[in-house]
């Protein structure tokens, strides 16, 4: 078999390429393969950590059967929910407002998550989201059509280049109009705990806040990331005193929605800003 390396999987490490294209072969036969000359890049031996180069080829003499795309059956109701969803579209990148209680990706006892119904509506295995939200938070998700931009977009949200603000609604009345919350976060088994100081295994974890409006024993906050830790907005804003409403894990929430919505997402190497106003829920909590 013969591959001509298209723009896509510039870059990508040889081992992992061949992955891939064939999930059910064993890595050590695929590193084996790569050492005695099985795999091959423009008719040479190669190293396993080497990074592909657009128009390299590489030849498999493998009897292995290639992976298929199994995409998941999407009817013309589950069209029809996907394109009321999606914020944004072009040929590289695809936003999507996700609801509540909605799984990102299959797994955990879900067949399925938004992440496979849209390779599926989209026909394209290589679609992947490069950032996600926890089941209960809702808003903006960012998804990639492609390798490239999906590597291009995980280097800026790892450096930090992409703005994004969140709706959330708290228990009680927070004094201060604007806040900020550092605190270290370390992930207990299924938990996330704040600490005041370092220890090992711990991350530093930065927060801004600011009030909005206020309600009937509870507050409209506008929350911004510093950093991007396991459930911290949650966290800090629980250990704050004024846990999100619906917080079943780290609040007094018990069923329903958790108010943390992700609103607002500036990606600057594309020009592309998006805000969604406040969701109907939210104002007749607020009323």
């Amino acid at each position: 078999m013969e591959y001509k390396i298209e723009k896509d999987y510039a870059d990508v490490r040889l081992d992992k390429y061949v992955r891939k294209h064939f999930p059910d072969l064993a890595l050590t036969e695929i590193f084996k393969g790569i050492r005695i000359g099985k795999i091959k890049v423009n008719g040479k031996k190669s190293k396993q950590n080497y990074r592909l180069c657009e128009g390299d080829i590489v030849k498999i003499f493998f009897d292995v059967e290639q992976k298929k795309d199994n995409f998941v059956k999407i009817d013309k109701n589950d069209i029809e929910y996907i394109k009321k969803y999606i914020v944004y579209e072009d040929e590289n990148i695809l936003i999507f407002n996700k609801e509540a209680n909605m799984v990102m990706h299959k797994g955990s006892g879900h067949e399925y998550g938004i992440s496979e119904i849209i390779k599926g509506y989209l026909g394209n295995s290589d679609f992947n989201f490069v950032n996600r939200i926890d089941k209960s938070t809702s808003g903006l998700v960012i998804g990639a059509k492609n390798l490239v931009t999906a590597r291009e977009l995980s280097e800026e949200i790892r450096d930090r280049n992409i703005d994004k603000k969140y709706y959330i609604i708290v228990d009680g009345k927070v004094e201060k109009k604007e806040f900020v919350i550092k605190s270290y976060l370390k992930k207990l088994d299924d938990k996330v705990v704040e600490l005041e100081k370092f220890e090992p295994g711990a991350k530093e974890s930065i927060s801004k806040f600011k009030v909005i409006r206020y309600g009937k024993n509870c507050t409209l906050l506008e929350g911004a990331l510093g950093s991007g830790r396991t459930h911290q907005l949650r966290v800090q804003l629980s250990s704050f005193g004024h846990p999100i409403m619906g917080d079943n894990k780290y609040g007094r929430g018990k069923g329903g929605i958790m108010y943390l919505f992700s609103y607002y997402l500036n990606i600057k190497k594309y020009n592309i800003a998006i805000e969604l106003p406040l969701p109907i829920e939210y104002n007749k909590v607020l009323s």
